[in-house]
């Protein structure tokens, strides 16, 4: 038998028909090992391609052994498209891996399409040349048979036509998160028939290339998107107030941008609340359940500390008369439990029952979520803060804008105490590690302590004093004492003429 046309392709004709045999073995044994080397792992390259090139391979070389020449030669001109199938789908595997090298998800139609196609070529020209058939009655035959498999096939036609407009216009690309009717995902590929995307419970869809044609299609992947959330708000309080607290908190939630800025609107007046709409802008949408969630845990934190009401459809009767003793005693323990939380304090401890008496009721008990700021460097210091439970980090900036740590705070600890006493703006963050929970003082209940004793004064003076001395001394060193001698002196000065004694 003379050379078949996949030897004469591979340039080994000219060899004996043995050694053609023996090279032909060698191209079946190694398409296998290829085979079975990529059958489980997820390569651009797939197992099916080598699988037709060995197969082609081993047809070929069976083809020397079939007694009738003339079909001989039909197999092995079979042999040698199947060969081409292989190897085009090698090609083109190989430059769709390099053109998407770094690329996770990627279409898959224009590859498929291009094989097709060449696919195509190749049997109307082995058709012509090997077994003499004229391209132009096939055309004739086919156009007949695809008009009937087309009217059968409409809906599976629209898929694969609506698949290839999206792969043209690309309204999404691969890990874009989009919506289309009631499906939201991240897209992981588009196919001949439907678009996959993922859900955020890690469904994975098949959507008909149609219906995301068809529908109206949102992607969130436009670098920001805006997200908004309500809360009803008590009348009690003024909205601009709430404003305030609700900005303030979003600047510190991760995740929220900074720009565009977050909006708080007066939305709606209720039956029992005045409700607000908070707009906010995420850069991922794909974590915008996390993002909502710490929006809506940084709000209660904030609103509760600040005493303001999240009111709810209720009926609350107040019986005063039948618990004014119970109410009486909660108070005292109240009082009790601060007066306690005070002499934590070490510039506080010596002072009498009575002097503590007249700083209870000016302080407030707050709370703070995890990542809230409790103090931020260049602020006025208009209050101070005990910590009774939980820890917080004290912070500060470099010259170059370096976060640079200074200290961890926990139970008994104090801060805040220097802005407040001496008015200057505070030079240091502190930001709550965990769940804090707080006693604020500001300078109304001090302004009346040192009034009404002011030999107290001097004692928290001196304490304040030495639990500063570094940072006195650096005040010291230049003209930043106006020349009153010394530290300590310094600092009466301050507070007498702060609070007015």
């Amino acid at each position: 038998m003379v050379a078949t046309p996949l030897q004469s392709m591979l340039q080994i004709d000219a060899l004996s028909r043995d050694t053609r045999t023996l090279v032909e073995s060698l191209l079946v044994l190694f398409a296998l090992l290829g085979a079975f080397a990529v059958r489980r792992r997820k390569r651009a390259v797939t197992a099916t391609t080598f699988l037709l090139l060995s197969g082609s391979a081993l047809i070929d070389a069976g083809a020397r052994f079939i007694p009738n020449e003339q079909v001989g030669q039909k197999v092995a001109v079979a042999a040698f498209v199947l060969f081409l199938f292989g190897l085009i789908r090698l090609v083109l595997e190989f430059v769709d891996a390099v053109s998407r090298r770094g690329k996770v998800h990627f279409s898959s139609i224009g590859k498929e399409l291009l094989m097709l196609v060449l696919w195509f070529v190749v049997v109307m020209v082995v058709l012509y040349t090997d077994f003499g058939v004229q391209p132009l009655s096939i055309l004739t035959t086919t156009t007949v048979f695809a008009a009937v498999l087309g009217f059968a096939l409409q809906e599976t036609l629209g898929n694969v036509f609506s698949g290839l407009s999206l792969s043209i216009g690309r309204p999404f690309d691969p890990g874009d998160w989009i919506r289309s009717g009631t499906h939201v995902g991240q897209v992981k590929g588009i196919a001949w028939r439907a678009t996959t995307i993922v859900t955020r419970d890690g469904e994975r869809l098949e959507v008909p290339n149609s219906v995301i044609a068809k529908d109206v299609l949102f992607n969130y992947t436009t670098g920001h998107v805006r997200e908004e959330i309500t809360v009803g708000i008590s009348y009690g309080v003024p909205p601009n107030h709430v404003r305030e607290v609700v900005l303030t908190l979003l600047r510190d939630v991760p995740g929220v941008l900074r720009e565009p800025p977050p909006e708080v609107l007066v939305w709606s007046y209720g039956d029992f609340a005045i409700q607000y709409l908070i707009k906010y802008w995420i850069g991922d949408y794909g974590v915008q359940e996390h993002v909502r969630d710490r929006v809506a845990s940084s709000l209660w934190y904030a609103l509760r500390r600040h005493s303001i009401e999240i009111p709810f459809p209720t009926r609350t009767v107040h019986v005063r008369d039948a618990g004014r003793d119970e109410d009486e005693r909660a108070d005292a323990q109240f009082e009790r439990e601060l007066m306690s939380d005070l002499r934590q304090v070490d510039w506080l401890r010596g002072l009498s029952d009575d002097e503590l008496r007249l700083l209870v009721p000016t302080v407030a008990v707050r709370q703070f979520g995890a990542g809230e700021m409790l103090v931020r460097a260049g602020e006025a210091g208009e209050s101070m803060f005990i910590v009774r439970s939980g820890k917080a980090e004290v912070f500060g900036h470099t010259a170059d804008g370096q976060v640079r740590h200074i200290a961890e705070i926990g139970p008994g600890v104090i801060t805040g105490e220097m802005a407040l006493m001496t008015g200057e703006p505070r030079n240091a963050n502190v930001r709550a590690l965990t769940d804090l929970e707080v006693i604020e003082m500001d300078r109304e209940g001090l302004t009346r302590l040192f009034k009404e004793h002011p030999d107290a004064v001097a004692s928290i003076g001196d304490i304040i004093t030495a639990r500063n001395r570094e940072r006195l001394e650096k005040l010291a060193s230049g003209d930043t004492l106006d020349g009153k001698g010394g530290p300590h002196r310094w600092l009466l000065n301050k507070m007498r003429e702060l609070f007015d004694f």
